[in-house]
Order: structure tokens, then sequence, then C-alpha cells
């Protein structure tokens, strides 16, 4: 029901920010895993999650932005691990830069950088529930091509990501493969709106599909 409830107010800030004076809005439907290294084992973190972002643009062509979502997660502990399984509820916020270099009318280059804080709590357990909290920091260079309608990006990524879980005791964690590569396919509907699906590989897993108005 919380994940419900968060997915609602995601929504309706979504269809009412849309057209305030924001520079781009967007929101963000993602499923992947990743491999996350304790001390003792790795587990691999399986993650769902749905975001709204709102982002302004400086006369430098800078855009900064800001980003809350939800997040379902599944933390796995290996068979041969001490460790056991445990399932999470959370909530983020986090801040993003972006820069882009326009080389021509179909072709640009670009860097990001982006921030976010996550804490949840384990779900399912009405006494003694563990909780998490992670800090992710993510740099980001990419190409796009344009042609008519549909953008492709290709992007490497170097990720960060310092937590750690507080049950009976505490374990600390941070991400076991830091590069990941991605391509996102952009369909224009309209000029300043498109849809994007987004593969990733590498230290991330998996996929995004995104819901953009962003006006260049």
């Amino acid at each position: 029901m919380l994940a419900l409830r968060f997915s609602l107010l995601l929504l309706l800030c979504y269809s009412g920010l849309a057209n305030a004076q924001w520079t781009g809005v967007a929101l963000e439907l993602g499923n992947f895993d990743s491999d996350w290294e304790f001390e003792n084992d790795t587990r691999e973190a399986q993650t769902s999650e749905i975001s709204f972002q709102v982002e302004e643009k400086t006369e430098s062509n800078l855009t900064v932005g800001a980003t809350i979502g939800y997040v379902d997660l599944r933390v796995v502990a290996a068979r041969d691990s001490a460790a056991q399984t445990r399932k999470f509820d959370g909530e983020f916020i986090g801040i993003y830069l972006r820069q882009p270099f326009r080389i021509n009318d179909n072709i640009s280059l670009h860097g990001a950088f982006s921030i976010r804080y996550t804490s949840g709590r384990e779900s399912g357990a009405d006494e003694d529930r563990a909780e998490i909290d992670w800090t992710q920091s993510v740099f980001e260079l990419g190409l796009s091509l344009r042609y008519a309608n549909l953008r492709i990006t290709a992007y490497t990524a170097y990720h960060d990501i310092d937590g750690d879980i507080n049950a009976d005791s505490t374990d600390v964690f941070e991400m076991d493969e830091t590069l990941s590569h991605g391509l996102r396919f952009d369909y224009f509907v309209e000029k300043t709106a498109f849809i994007r699906f987004e593969f990733v590989s590498g230290g991330f897993e998996g996929g995004y599909i995104n819901f953009v108005r962003r006006y260049e």
C-alpha cells in the first residue's frame, strides 16, 4: 500500500508540474540488478523504482535537476553465506547536473553527475525491522545521434555506492563493479516530449522507461 500511495503521488506531481515553468520534467520507471560487496560476501541487489524529476537549464546550457522516488529492494544473500535475504521499501532524494556539448544538429556529447541518498526499512517484519541507508554518486559520459524523431545515446557511467544495513549488527557495503554501459532510445512524440527506453549492463543490469518533457 505504501508503494501504491507513493506511486500515485509521483503521478500527480508529474501531471501537475508538466505544465509548470520548469525547462524539464520526467517520470522514470526502472528495474535492474547489481552486486553489492559486503565484508564477508557479495549479495545481489534486485531493485524496482519509480521517480519524478524536475530540472532547470542555465544560460550556459548546464542543467540542474532534483529527483525524488520510491524503491522496492531485495538483497539476496549467497547460498553459502551466513547472512539472510532481506526485502526493503524505501525512498530517495537526489540532485543532478548535465552539460551537453552540441557538435551539430544531429550529434552531441554530454557529461553528467548525480548524487542521491536512499533510506529504507525491512518490509514484511512486525518487530526488529532492519534498516538500510546508502549514498550513490554517478559520473557519466555519452554520445548522442539523432535522426528524425529518434535519438540514440550510448554512454559509460562510473558508480560509487557507500551504505549499510542495520539489523542485529551493522553490515557495510559498496558496489562490486563500478562501471556500467548503456543505450538510450528516445522517441519524440512532440518537439519537446519523448518516451525513453534505456538498457544498461555492467555494474547495473536491467532497464528503464521514461516519460519526458524537456525544452531544449
